[in-house]
């Protein structure tokens, strides 16, 4: 069996959503069974450098976890050649210009919804991303839950007959708020922060892990 380790640039890690589900529940849940078995002898071994602001927070997960990497600099980060992913979970205002970066180094890319704060930016990251040749992706697990796949299959067979309106609540955004504490981080709700939540029926656009759509 033969071990190729991929080096993946994790920047906002210290976040909730970026070390939860990301971090442990992903790269270092990989790591626990020994790797991805691609089935044809070779094993993708994750190699996390964690990368955010706040060089305490960084060594404590750091230490919590047995890692080794991790970095404040992300220009540093990206000039490194045996980078070979960069994955981005920082808040939203942040995010189009790292990823504009990281993909003028020619690293891949995976990043958390939404990749820009407006479409133009967000079509501008994927145009660069194309030109360059660079494999990239976002976020959309919510999309392949058992219970969507479900749903899909019930609304194209014609099950529902005509759908006229649709409401979806999803994950953590699940209470009004107004008489019963909500429990979503309340920043994702403040533009002036980096967060905001763009209104309509099927999308929003700054929760990680899924929610409902805002109230106009």
């Amino acid at each position: 069996m033969t071990r190729k380790t991929v080096r993946i640039a994790m920047n906002g890690v210290t976040g909730r959503m970026g070390y939860r589900q990301h971090l442990v529940r992903s790269i270092l849940a990989l790591r626990e069974q020994g790797g991805l078995d691609l089935g044809d002898g070779t094993v993708l071994w994750p190699e996390p450098i964690l990368v955010g602001r706040r060089e305490h927070a960084l060594k404590a997960l750091a230490e919590r976890h047995g890692l080794e990497h991790l970095s404040t600099d992300v220009d540093a980060v990206l000039a490194d050649d045996t980078v070979d992913i960069y994955f981005d979970a920082q808040v939203t205002s942040a995010r189009e210009e790292a990823i504009k970066k990281a993909i003028a180094a020619g690293k891949h890319i995976y990043t958390e919804k939404p990749t820009a704060t407006g479409l133009e930016g967000a079509l501008e990251l994927a145009r660069l991303a194309a030109g360059k040749g660079i494999k990239h992706g976002v976020v959309q697990d919510k999309l392949f839950l058992p219970g969507l796949l479900k749903l899909k299959r019930l609304i194209d067979g014609g099950f529902f007959g005509r759908i006229l309106s649709v409401r979806g609540e999803f994950g953590y955004w699940v209470f009004e708020g107004d008489w019963q504490p909500a429990q979503r981080p309340s920043w994702n709700y403040r533009a002036e922060d980096g967060g905001g939540i763009v209104t309509g029926s099927t999308s929003c656009t700054n929760c990680s892990a899924g929610c409902a759509p805002s109230r106009p």
